[in-house]
């Protein structure tokens, strides 16, 4: 796939594009399952289980004879246990986002938020099953499978698909990041008919997605040479990382950073 404003999208960033090949996230997503397992989970379990195995249930009836100095270790810990949850609240998005991120190509001038937002919505123009558009704010763009399209309607309601996918972007021209994040969305096939056929209720992901694959095989009864046969009747093969593959290598080739986020406030999505 060609990208607006020079490159193609192919097996590998250095050969379809000449330039520098995509940092790998690998490494990065490996740090954060470390310290959400390690950090978040792993220390503050072992400093209750060492406090209790010393001086006693945190959260049982004062030690006998009493341990003024043990009785504080524990109250600490019970109230810390709050403390440490409450700073993993802010925490985890920051660094969730930081693992997932695509960093721009080393010395490519950024372009201006709207140079980008219009090769981004050129995306349009080529035979792709998802559209792109303008969200509600000025510095939005909104990607959705093409819903409103009957031919990938009708292949979605024969196939039974049950969830929806959409990406919201946002630009923070200052930083040079594009925030994105992900959303899902039950289907609802008896609303209507027509356009109005499928109903969605969109809600937002309470996480970031790092990888998702997934490949659908559907039989059904089919006729060749005049005769009935049980064959194949469709194979689908969804990869997150494709859908967002074309979008990731213009923002990156246009200088900002892909940053994905869990929440736009910025607080805790970063």
């Amino acid at each position: 796939m060609s990208l607006p404003g020079g490159g193609t999208v192919g097996t590998s960033d250095e050969t379809s594009t000449g330039q520098a090949p995509r940092p790998g996230k690998a490494g990065r997503v490996l740090l954060f399952f470390l310290f959400f397992f390690g950090f978040v989970f792993v220390i503050p379990f072992v400093t209750v289980a060492l406090v209790q195995a010393k001086y006693g249930l945190i959260d049982g009836p004062p030690s006998f004879p009493v341990d003024p100095f043990g009785e504080t270790v524990k109250r600490v810990a019970f109230y810390g246990i709050f403390v440490w949850a409450g700073l993993q609240f802010f925490l985890f998005g920051r660094v969730a986002s930081w693992a997932a991120q695509v960093p721009a190509v080393p010395g490519v001038e950024p372009a201006t938020v709207e140079t980008l937002m219009q090769r981004l919505l050129s995306i349009n123009e080529q035979d792709v099953p998802y559209t792109i558009k303008r969200g509600s704010r000025p510095d939005e763009l909104v990607v959705d499978w093409r819903y409103a399209d009957a031919k990938w309607l009708d292949l979605m309601r024969i196939h039974g698909m049950s969830k929806g996918y959409r990406l919201v972007l946002r630009f923070d021209e200052g930083a040079h990041n594009v925030r994105a994040q992900d959303r899902y969305a039950s289907f609802d096939w008896s609303a209507g008919r027509g356009p109005d056929l499928l109903s969605l209720n969109w809600q937002m992901s309470l996480g970031i997605t790092f990888f998702e694959y997934r490949h659908e095989r559907v039989f059904g009864l089919q006729f060749r040479d005049g005769k009935p046969t049980f064959d194949l009747s469709y194979a689908y093969t969804f990869d997150l990382n494709e859908l967002k593959q074309p979008m990731i290598e213009i923002v990156r080739h246009a200088g900002w950073n892909f940053r994905p986020v869990i929440t736009f406030f910025r607080p805790i999505g970063g």
